[in-house]
């Protein structure tokens, strides 16, 4: 019994301690710079909604869109050169 409880424990420990990872998403002073400047190397943008947003001639490189919406987002003439685009919804976007 002792041993159950003690192995939940550790468990629930570890869940709760790499579910923050896990769990991820963008930086918000990193979307409103983006929003306001279109200059973004580097960013932390993963799952960001960008849906409709114009992103024409946006500085996005090395920037993290992982599991962002970028659908309906104009990105003509944006640089993404070592982005990471993994998961990232591009339906309907417009791109360079």
């Amino acid at each position: 019994m002792r041993r159950r409880f003690l192995a939940i424990t550790i468990l629930l420990t570890t869940i709760g301690l790499t579910a923050p990872a896990v769990a991820k998403s963008y930086e918000p002073n990193h979307l409103k710079r983006l929003l306001e400047t279109k200059q973004c190397p580097g960013c932390d943008l993963s799952s960001a909604d960008l849906r409709g947003a114009n992103l024409s001639y946006a500085d996005l490189r090395g920037a993290n869109l992982s599991n962002a919406n970028l659908s309906n987002a104009d990105l003509r003439g944006a640089n993404l050169t070592g982005a990471n685009l993994t998961k990232a919804n591009l339906k309907g976007a417009k791109l360079p």
